[in-house]
């Protein structure tokens, strides 16, 4: 079995003379960090309906909160409320788009989430 990281997607896969997967641990990591650029990566790209993580590694609490949460406009599609220092927020997965977001108690803290549609077919390794 081989493990693949790129840009925060892990996908365990049997490699052979084509591709079968063995086992799928599918999701999109996005760090929580204490300086610049905050969110890492600060622009990450998802697939739809797959889970996304960040995960708060730091001394701090912090948020991931939808910028529709402070639109009259928009729904408010994900909020954490308070990450404490070692734990985690999961979005259980969101349609295709693309959503910024941001740290309630650090509005400096923002970032972008990409959400492309699945692709019909894995493509070769």
């Amino acid at each position: 079995m081989t493990w693949l990281t790129a840009a925060g997607l892990t996908i365990a896969v049997g490699i052979g003379s084509s591709w079968s997967p063995v086992h799928t641990s599918l999701h999109t990591e996005i760090l929580m960090e204490d300086g610049a650029p905050y969110y890492i990566p600060v622009r990450a790209t998802a697939i739809s309906g797959i889970p996304i993580h960040w995960n708060n590694p730091t001394p701090t609490h912090h948020t991931v909160t939808h910028n529709g949460c402070l639109e009259d406009r928009q729904p408010c599609l994900f909020d954490s409320g308070p990450v404490p220092p070692g734990a985690e927020f999961t979005v259980p997965g969101l349609p295709a788009g693309q959503y910024g977001y941001h740290c309630r108690i650090h509005p400096i803290m923002r970032g972008v989430l990409t959400v492309t549609d699945a692709p019909s077919t894995p493509s070769q390794l």
